[in-house]
């Protein structure tokens, strides 16, 4: 040590920011449940970050204050009896699962299972070119430790930073110039970010990749732009430990004007995190204004803690600390535990409750919320005090035993990631059975389809404007729609009937080259298209919407035609209005009045071993605008067609046509949060069918 004043750095244990942290992982609860009125919810995890940043850097320069030095080795080993335990509890645990019981809602690549392990999950999205809007669309139960793959990346190098920079003089010199650093990497970090927004990383372009990191979510991955958020809570560590007016700034705090001001700050704290996401209205000040600002609110808060008064006394309360104790293990819980709930697919005719202000009215909402984060504190309780705290405390497996037992699980959790992986269905398979699952509905309704009177009502009986029957035909997308018109349906008497074609297009079965897959048809398609000319002639609907046709905008080989054709070219375009001609015959068999929407851009999601590897055909925009151009030259041409622009619905709405929350993965859009669509397919409906 220098004979300069003592530098210091014991700020001690500081209840409050538990708080902070338990309510935090109770917003990360609502926000991966998908609660409507969370239109943000990403800024938590930056918080996250800087905390981190924080508590990790007082640490080590406590460390160094009081040995001169910084201990690689006790470092490391402490993060991995407080992190691997319960990891790779956890990572075994969904492998089993995953691979004994697959199916819907439930996949996992061995890849996927491996980066989570490895901690490079963040790596292994960027390269798979998985945008982080499509995530939770997605079955993959790890998805969600990109973030705790992140973190270990940063604290792989930073105390080895921390010792080259402080070298062996722990002096106030030596200290600011590791702060300046810090700082002028935190702010440069985050820089990066809004560079990222609009351009590729270089390295995206390497060979390996394929361009396939060229989304705009590869700056929300990225170790090289959130390692700013860290260095921001290390930075300020640092400045507390050097900064002789810190003790004044307390005192300062201390005063009832400012004790006052820190109720408006943590309740402001936690409207950024409901509100300002990565991919909603906020998206374009996301990086670096809303990142830098949040990180200047936690510093805040952090500050506040120190002082122990004002809002410390609520964020203390033993609940709240305790939940941000056990924050890693209820984070590393809580999605797969998501999933599995989300999978079982419960009868939603539970008990239903309102709450004034929010969606939760039904099992989806409140009670599954109730049930998922119950078991998911179960779970929680059952790791942090048989496992992960004896470990810690050096209770269990002591010494050696730690990284032997850590070893063989992780060993056993890999060859059975590899080996199950033949049990997982394969593209055709998954498919099949969406198409199955699809059909058998389609058929069980024809079975419980009334026989019609020849009277039967053409009108809603609670709104003349509206049609007594509806049905929505198309691929998944249209089946994804109706299902969100539950509500609308029981409200306005109109019963609305699904028939969907998984993946299929208007055209023909035919050999197709679908999300990168080539196969010689699409499976299910032929027998969705000879179900409907029967369930139009039962059902009799006053009004078909038709909606979807992804698999027209893929590469096909079309009768006539040598080679691969798609979408724009005149062969292509002639067959495919060829297709529609039968189409419509078919849907309008029995009278029906025909309404045809215009097909959104779409953005499929890659899932490993299910799908090619982006980009995908579909995905072109200008294969969506020609499509639509047909549908709609389409309808010009034939009296039985009305032609409506939906695709231009979903790009006005609020946060943009892939606002994360309305279309989870990219391609179907969930109506319980787009409100506006709703409405906009209400009035659309009311006009189509009161035209004469």
């Amino acid at each position: 040590m220098s004979d300069e004043p003592r530098i210091e750095t014991r700020l001690g244990h500081l209840p409050a920011l538990d708080g902070v942290r338990g309510l935090a992982v109770i917003i990360v609860l609502l926000y991966h449940h998908s609660i409507t009125w969370m239109t943000g919810g990403e800024l938590t995890v930056s918080m996250f970050f800087t905390l981190s940043g924080f508590l990790i850097t007082r640490l080590l320069v406590a460390e160094w204050d009081k040995s001169g030095t910084i201990s690689l080795r006790t470092f490391y080993e402490r993060r991995a009896r407080r992190l691997f335990p319960a990891s790779i509890v956890v990572l075994l645990a969904v492998v089993v699962i995953w691979t004994l019981f697959p199916g819907s809602g439930r996949r996992l690549a061995p890849w996927e299972w491996f980066a989570g392990l490895s901690y490079y999950e963040n790596i292994y999205l960027q390269s798979a070119g998985k945008s982080y809007g499509g995530l939770f669309g997605l079955g993959n139960p790890l998805q969600h430790l990109w973030s705790l793959s992140l973190e270990e990346q940063v604290y792989l190098v930073f105390p080895v930073l921390c010792l080259f920079l402080l070298r062996k003089k722990m002096t106030r010199r030596a200290v600011w110039k590791l702060f300046v650093v810090l700082t002028t990497l935190a702010v440069g970090a985050i820089a990066l970010g809004a560079y990222y927004r609009t351009n590729s990383p270089l390295w995206s372009q390497l060979p390996v990749l394929e361009g396939r990191c060229a989304d705009s979510s590869c700056a929300y991955y990225a170790t090289e732009v959130r390692v700013g958020e860290f260095l921001m809570g290390a930075a300020f560590a640092v400045l507390w430990s050097v900064w002789r007016y810190v003790p004044k700034i307390i005192d300062t705090l201390r005063r009832p004007f400012f004790v006052a001001l820190s109720w408006p700050l943590i309740v402001g704290a936690f409207f950024v995190w409901f509100k300002i996401g990565w991919q909603n209205q906020w998206s374009d000040v996301f990086f670096p204004w809303a990142v830098f600002c949040n990180g200047l609110i936690t510093l805040s808060i952090i500050a506040y803690a120190a002082s122990g008064i004002g809002m410390c006394s609520f964020l203390s309360w033993k609940p709240l600390a305790w939940m941000g104790q056990v924050t890693y293990t209820i984070y590393l819980v809580h999605w797969p535990m998501f999933l599995i709930w989300e999978s079982l697919r419960l009868d939603p005719n539970l008990p239903r409750i309102r709450v004034p202000g929010t969606d939760w009215v039904t099992i989806d909402h409140f009670w599954m919320f109730i049930a998922k984060a119950g078991s998911t504190m179960v779970v929680v309780c059952l790791i942090y005090y048989l496992l992960e705290n004896p470990v810690r405390q050096r209770k269990l497996w002591q010494g050696k035993k730690l990284f032997i037992y850590l070893a063989l699980m992780a060993l056993v959790g890999t060859v059975i990631a590899f080996a199950g992986n033949a049990r997982r269905n394969s593209t055709n398979d998954v498919m099949s059975t969406l198409n199955e699952e699809a059909l058998a509905l389609q058929q069980q309704a024809l079975a419980d389809l009334p026989d019609l009177p020849a009277n039967a009502p053409v009108v809603s009986p609670v709104d003349a404007e509206l049609p007594a029957r509806i049905m929505m035909v198309g691929d998944s997308q249209s089946w994804v729609l109706a299902s969100g018109l539950d509500d609308w349906e029981e409200t306005n008497q109109v019963t609305v009937q699904p028939s969907p074609g998984v993946g299929c297009g208007i055209g023909e079965n035919t050999p197709i080259t679908y999300l990168g897959v080539e196969q010689d048809f699409r499976p299910g398609c032929t027998e969705w298209r000879d179900s409907l000319g029967p369930i139009a002639q039962k059902f009799r609907a006053n009004l078909v919407i038709i909606v979807g046709g992804t698999a027209d905008l893929s590469d096909r080989k079309i009768p006539g035609v040598d080679g691969w054709s798609h979408i724009g070219q005149p062969e292509y375009d002639a067959w495919l209005l060829e297709q529609f001609t039968s189409f419509i015959d078919v849907m309008s068999s029995a009278g029906s009045q025909i309404v045809w929407l215009s097909t959104p851009n779409v953005d499929p999601p890659y899932i490993a071993g299910e799908t090619g590897v982006p980009p995908f055909d579909e995905a072109d925009r200008s294969r969506s605008a020609r499509y639509n151009e047909l549908i709609e030259q389409f309808a010009e041409k034939d009296d039985r067609v009305v032609y409506a622009d939906f695709a231009s619905a979903v790009k006005a709405h609020p946060g943009g046509e892939f606002e994360p929350k309305m279309r989870p993965d990219g391609a179907h859009i969930d109506l319980k949060y787009a409100p506006d669509l709703v409405i906009w397919l209400d009035q659309m409906i009311r006009d189509v069918y009161a035209a004469p």
